[in-house]
């Protein structure tokens, strides 16, 4: 999926790599990791280290493997069915092996909805909130999304998963050097805003920058003078980041969004540039805003303390506008979920027959 216009450049960005988990050919098979969302699904098998061994086949998200089911016991074994082309051949050969899922496939469309957890939330006593799914494939338990509860509530599932892997990744879990307080930021279709001190999420937000990229740029009226470009052009970008950051307050994004159509109009911009502008009015708008109100004020956080991760190209672009306010954000790559899925199955104890067993 093309969010927010740039999923077809490769660019090097200043980043943490995440030296594991990756494919390993060595260690005995410990967890089955489940990372199921909306739209997708993917399962991996780890090793006795947390490493990946394999990598399932592509699963449904939850929408899809649910738009039949009529009952909740069709719900319920539309959810197995699925479990079952994902992981039965591992669990073929390893019948006892436990199972943990985040995402949401804990949500009240998934397959049980598991009850979020209130802020502020130690990430590692998420381990002590796990539900677990009766399945006639064994123990599958799965991770809870977050909650701040305040006057204009704001919800994660499946985030919470990666903050930690994040956070494991980064040294931060076991007490390492690193600094104790950071704002982390997921881009996507609905960009997450996270404050974390320790391992302690204290505060966050969403916006829903990708989701309202794809439908100015595929269902309004800017789309009819816009067309699809080669490749995506960045100095169109920084355009469009520009002239969200002058604008300013004097109509805000709402009145910014409109000159999408009014340049190309009067042919003072190419119609193949016009997405990369908006994606640049967008993210310009949503950083020039948290910058304002986390980075600013009522946080110490310094510029080195702020983390990316997500599709990397995307994260290219919220870190170029970042610099735009002397952020200088990094870039952790990897996949961080399997990261995060390792040490809840860690804390929650849900190894440690298959430890043993090694033993």
């Amino acid at each position: 999926m093309d969010i927010v216009g740039c999923s077809r450049q490769t660019t090097a960005v200043t980043q943490i790599s995440t030296t594991s988990p990756c494919s390993s050919t060595s260690g005995d098979p410990r967890l089955i990791a489940l990372d199921w969302g909306t739209t997708s699904a993917r399962a991996y098998l780890l090793d006795d280290t947390g490493r990946i061994l394999r990598t399932g086949p592509a699963g449904r998200g939850i929408l899809t493997v649910t738009e039949r089911a009529t009952s909740a016991e069709d719900h319920c074994a539309a959810f197995e069915e699925e479990f079952e082309r994902m992981c039965g051949s591992w669990l073929d050969e390893h019948p006892e092996m436990p199972v943990l899922a985040s995402g949401m496939v804990g949500s009240n469309q998934g397959w049980v909805d598991v009850p979020y957890q209130r802020l502020p939330k130690n990430l590692t006593s998420l381990a002590d909130a796990l539900v677990e799914v009766p399945s006639q494939r064994g123990r599958v338990h799965i991770v809870p999304g977050l909650l701040d509860d305040g006057e204009l509530p704001q919800v994660m599932r499946g985030e919470e998963t990666q903050i930690l892997g994040i956070l494991e990744r980064t040294a931060a879990v076991d007490g390492g050097d690193g600094p104790t307080e950071r704002v982390i930021v997921l881009p996507g279709t609905h960009t997450k805003w996270v404050r974390v001190q320790g391992v302690d999420v204290v505060d966050f937000l969403t916006s829903m920058t990708g989701e309202i990229y794809g439908l100015l740029t595929q269902h309004s009226i800017l789309a009819h003078l816009a067309s699809q470009p080669e490749a995506p052009d960045l100095g169109a970008f920084d355009r469009g980041v520009q002239t969200s950051l002058e604008t300013g307050p004097e109509g805000g994004i709402l009145a910014s969004l409109f000159t999408a159509r009014t340049l190309p109009l009067t042919g003072r911009m190419p119609a193949e540039q016009v997405n990369d502008y908006i994606s640049g009015l967008m993210i310009g708008a949503e950083v020039a805003s948290c910058v304002a109100s986390w980075l600013s004020t009522g946080f110490d956080t310094p510029s080195a303390q702020v983390l990316l991760c997500g599709e990397p190209e995307l994260c290219r672009r919220y870190q170029r506008t970042l610099q735009q306010f002397d952020v200088d954000a990094l870039v952790v790559a990897g996949d961080v979920v399997t990261h995060g899925l390792w040490r809840i199955a860690l804390s929650a104890g849900l190894l440690e027959h298959q430890l043993k067993g090694k033993a």
